[in-house]
């Protein structure tokens, strides 16, 4: 038992002085990897996206960004059934995205709170990956 926990230890020393200095880029520098990290950025963006420490972008906004999934069922004035749906965000630029996750989005030079959108505290890394994700799981749709 000894000798095969050294030798899985000895394995995973020689793996990571192999991998220690390598770098790989996809096409569009999404995806970097380095001996500080084993997540690309576009994982750990997906990650967030699934999980960002409160309610999940894609119960609103879909797995992929696009929108339309229901958020709520009311009804106007006249008692007509209304649906919310969640927005799609796969056009937003990244300062559009720190923005609404901040809760300071601008329209028209005026700032725009959003009604339901719940404020996230992430760090500029944390939105860096998740605007990573949409951009790179929207290219592999088209």
């Amino acid at each position: 038992m000894k000798h095969l926990i050294f030798l899985t230890l000895l394995s995973i020393c020689i793996y990571a002085s192999n991998t220690d200095n390598n770098t790989t880029n996809n096409e569009d520098n999404l995806s970097v990897e380095t001996s500080e990290s084993f997540l690309s950025s576009v994982e750990y963006g997906k990650m967030l996206y699934k999980n960002p420490r409160g309610i999940s972008c894609s119960q609103c906004h879909g797995d992929a960004g696009k929108g339309g999934q229901k958020i709520a069922k009311y009804y106007d004035k006249h008692k007509n059934p209304k649906l919310l749906k969640g927005v799609n965000i796969t056009s937003y630029s990244l300062e559009d995205l720190k923005a609404s996750l901040k809760n300071e989005y601008r329209e028209n030079n005026k700032r725009k709170r959003h009604k339901i959108m719940p404020m996230y505290y992430l760090t500029e890394k944390e939105i860096q990956a998740i605007y990573d994700y949409l951009q790179y799981s929207n290219k592999q749709e088209s």
